[in-house]
């Protein structure tokens, strides 16, 4: 499991959490072999759980796009205020 840590710069405890919660969330599976602990990713849960994501992706995107408009508007109006 330490070889999964190196490009994150996360500590081997914090990344036994992290797939315990994937565990738990039935996003991926664990075996033990002798000391190892291969672990695999469940295809189906995982593409659920990106569906459901790509969804609040939508939202986000779209509230941030409206949030962006009324900061240029309120932007503009202040700026026409001050020349008046």
């Amino acid at each position: 499991m330490n070889e999964i840590g190196v490009p994150f710069e996360i500590s081997q405890p914090a990344i036994s959490r992290h797939l315990k919660v994937l565990e738990q969330a039935g996003l991926i599976e664990r075996d033990v072999d002798k000391q190892r602990r291969p672990t695999r990713l469940k295809a189906e849960p995982m593409a659920a759980a990106v569906n459901w994501l790509e969804t609040f992706k939508q939202f986000w995107s779209s509230s941030f796009d409206r949030l962006d408009g009324l900061l240029e508007e309120l932007k503009n109006s202040e700026t026409k205020g001050r020349r008046k």
